[in-house]
């Protein structure tokens, strides 16, 4: 296995020299950049964080999650169900590592299980928050979401006590 890793590897800088030599370069053109497209926005309560403590990753915390609504694409729409929680890891380097689980349920009955995953990095203009969603979704008229590549963004409500949560699809 490791004599073919060899030949394969080499293979690989024989064919990047020969593109090199043919005058091509990084980047290459003519391949279009993936675009998206609104798919699911959700409004979240949320209760207050409740601290874990210091670990040696960072400090942790998780905040429950208390129920909410949601709207979409195809007409899916619905209530995010009590339950989940966002579980976080604060970094040394002042990132938040994010994780939320919980299940919303759409109004046709259909329960859909969430897992988000993402960083909330501090920047000069605020933070950067950033998502990917995945869905587990039983077949039936959702299962789509089970075939898609999303990210998100996470925004505190105005209000307070919930998150609006935008779910985009790369396509």
């Amino acid at each position: 296995m490791r004599r073919s890793l060899v030949v394969l590897l080499a293979a690989f800088a024989a064919t990047a020299a020969a593109q090199e030599d043919a005058g091509r370069r990084w980047p290459v053109t003519g391949i279009a950049a993936p675009t998206t497209e609104l798919a699911l926005e959700l409004y979240v309560t949320i209760a207050p964080a409740v601290a874990v403590g210091a670990s040696g990753h960072g400090t942790r915390q998780f905040i429950p999650i208390t129920g909410g609504r949601f709207s979409g694409a195809n007409g899916l729409k619905g209530e995010v169900m009590a339950g989940g929680a966002d579980w976080q890891l604060r970094r040394p380097d002042g990132v938040t590592e994010v994780k939320a689980i919980y299940s919303i349920k759409a109004d046709d009955g259909t329960v859909i299980e969430v897992d988000n995953q993402g960083i909330i990095a501090p920047s000069a203009d605020g933070a950067y928050v950033r998502t990917t969603p995945r869905f587990h979704a039983p077949q039936g008229p959702h299962e789509w979401l089970n075939k898609t590549t999303f990210v998100g963004t996470i925004t505190p409500s105005p209000q307070g006590g919930a998150v609006i949560i935008r779910v985009f699809k790369v396509q």
